[in-house]
């Protein structure tokens, strides 16, 4: 049987031997086509090319020399509007070899719109510590103590704040206390306050703890107020505590309803059943809730507080709930439980500080807090701290518990504290 050709085989036609011996191939009975421009048909092609391609001869790969002619035609791909070629493919009119960099892909939607929130959080924080600078640098005059003061640097190392109230209230208030100044008021708020290298932690001493006041004997602790001012409860707490005070910040109560105005007002949960009349009451004191009064009863504010339950408070109302000093509903509570109570409202402002509420507020609440303070600090050392109070950390809250009950030489009582206890807390509030 005589030998099929290849040719045969794929249903074309052998052609002669050229000059050189070689046969060539048969011409096949189709044409390969590409995609791209509009293309010139190749006279002798087997048909017409596609819509936009252009004809393009190979090398020759059936071992023909430059110049011999093809059974088929090829077409190269153009570039389309729009898209270029893979990184390493030659495009005609182009050096050949030379690889063309890859198109920078523009981000997506959701990534474009992530930067823009973040770029703005970040402008919106950054105009908020400004006008925080700001108020400080208007409202701060520094403080009576300043030459006992001094270390720290929050919020990169542990500083350690004195944070006091007194009990000075304003003229026409129904509360008891030293109506009307400060000059001659009892402090009734004393907790000391551990913030920056990610320390957070908080140690409340009780206002009728004893100490002994050099020159006035065995005095309730915050009378060294009275005797000394500031630099008198600075002396009588690092006596008392064994802890070094760095700087000192005094509530003005005049304005820190103001500060908590400015959050949108913050939430407390009762721990335990309260029952009390703050400053003459509000005239709704049957009333369930936290109710103050207006008119003749400015000032006055009434809680009926149930155990467990979570009560949303004005400046006011947490100033007045700050300064309960007999819960009827609970006569066994003292001012342990008083002191708890403030710790509460400081921890109710932070979280309020850190909800999305919050940080719309951020740029009113940075102008409103350097007001509501009266510190030795300047205006970055009091950022660094209240930065600080917002960093990760550990810490514990605590209230120095006292164990017994001391006449002092007024004739009145005080509470005694174990120095087992001091050092415990201590060691607590150091870590």
């Amino acid at each position: 049987m005589p030998e099929r050709d290849d040719a045969d085989e794929r249903g074309g036609e052998s052609r002669p031997e050229g000059g050189d011996g070689r046969r060539r191939p048969a011409a096949p009975g189709y044409t390969v086509y590409g995609t791209g421009r509009r293309a010139r048909r190749d006279p002798g092609a087997g048909g017409p090319g596609p819509r936009g391609a252009t004809p393009r001869r190979p090398a020759d790969e059936s071992g023909a020399g430059p110049g011999a002619r093809l059974p088929y035609t090829t077409y190269q791909a153009r570039r389309r509007f729009g898209r270029r070629a893979d990184d390493g493919e030659h495009v005609p009119g182009e050096e050949p070899g030379r690889a063309r960099a890859p198109r920078r892909r523009r981000p997506g939607l959701g990534r474009r719109i992530a930067r823009c929130v973040v770029g703005f959080a970040v402008a919106w924080v950054a105009f908020s510590m400004l006008l925080f600078l700001v108020s400080a640098q208007i409202h701060q005059d520094g403080g009576g103590a300043d030459d006992l003061l001094g270390g720290g640097g929050a919020p990169f190392t542990p500083t350690n704040v004195l944070v006091l109230g007194s009990d000075a209230r304003p003229k026409g208030s129904k509360e008891p206390g030293a109506e009307g100044g400060e000059s001659n008021s009892r402090t009734d708020t004393i907790m000391l306050m551990r913030t920056g290298g990610f320390a957070n932690a908080k140690l409340g001493i009780p206002r009728d703890t004893v100490v002994d006041l050099p020159g006035h004997g065995l005095q309730k602790i915050n009378a060294a107020h009275v005797f000394g001012g500031t630099k008198g409860s600075v002396q009588a707490v690092e006596s008392l505590t064994g802890i070094d005070v760095h700087h000192v910040a005094e509530m003005d109560f005049a304005n820190f309803p103001g500060l908590i105005d400015a959050m949108g007002g913050v939430s407390f949960q009762a721990k335990t059943c309260l029952t009390a009349v703050v400053s003459g009451g509000s005239g709704k004191d049957g009333r369930s809730g936290v109710t103050s009064g207006t008119g003749r009863y400015f000032g006055g504010t009434s809680f009926r507080l149930r155990k467990g339950r979570s009560y949303h408070l004005t400046g006011r109302q947490a100033l007045a709930l700050a300064r309960v000093r007999k819960n009827t509903c609970d006569a066994g509570q003292d001012d342990v439980d008083r002191a708890g109570r403030q710790q509460q409202i400081l921890s109710a402002m932070k979280r309020r500080v850190l909800s999305p509420a919050g940080f719309a507020r951020l740029p009113l609440i940075a102008w409103k807090a350097p007001q509501a303070v009266k510190t030795d600090m300047g205006g970055f050392s009091l950022l660094g701290v209240a930065i600080g109070q917002f960093l990760p950390g550990g810490g514990s809250s605590q209230v120095l518990k006292p164990v017994g009950v001391q006449t002092l030489p007024d004739g009145g009582a005080g509470l005694t504290v174990s120095p087992s206890t001091i050092d415990r807390a201590r060691r607590k509030f150091d870590k």
